[in-house]
């Protein structure tokens, strides 16, 4: 009796155990592994908005520096000015309109046009927008919208109030 115990203590494990515990390793494995690619891309994503969001920043503090007297000049009299920056296509509209701005005019100069443009198409970004409108309800206020649009439906916006 005492022979049997020690010799089946020392048979080790069968193939069936080694194929077993090396099946449930294998799929421990290919679950990791395709974890990887999901958060690269989660990643990637996040790191771009992060930049979009920086540039919009930027923006909407380069016009706010500007204040409300430059901005209410653009306006011309109207109640809002929408600008439109189709990056990819190199076109601008100005209230549904297609323009070409020479790089010193009023809106291209004070809305820092030229240089926003290239950060956007650095980044990869479809359309950027600014629209500056009045406030109706309250005098010497403008209302300033800057908005980043990408990959067919994401976007980044900020909205301000600037007062005389």
């Amino acid at each position: 009796m005492l022979g049997y115990r020690r010799d089946h203590h020392n048979s080790g494990f069968t193939i069936i155990e080694i194929i077993l515990a090396l099946l449930i390793i294998s799929l421990v494995i290919v679950g990791v592994l395709m974890f990887f690619p999901t958060s690269r891309r989660a990643t990637e994503e996040s790191a771009l908005k992060t930049r979009i969001a920086n540039s919009v920043v930027s923006e909407v503090e380069s016009i706010k520096s500007k204040g409300y007297k430059s901005l209410n000049i653009l306006l011309g009299g109207k109640d809002n000015l929408l600008v439109e920056l189709y990056i990819k296509e190199g076109k601008i509209k100005i209230d549904g309109e297609e323009v070409n701005l020479d790089p010193g005019s009023n809106i291209s100069s004070i809305l820092n046009l030229s240089n926003w443009s290239l950060s956007l198409s650095n980044l990869g970004a479809d359309k950027g927008i600014i629209e500056i409108s009045k406030v109706n309800s309250v005098s010497n206020l403008l209302k300033v919208r800057v908005r980043v649009e990408w990959d067919s439906g994401k976007n980044y916006e900020i909205t301000t109030y600037i007062s005389l």
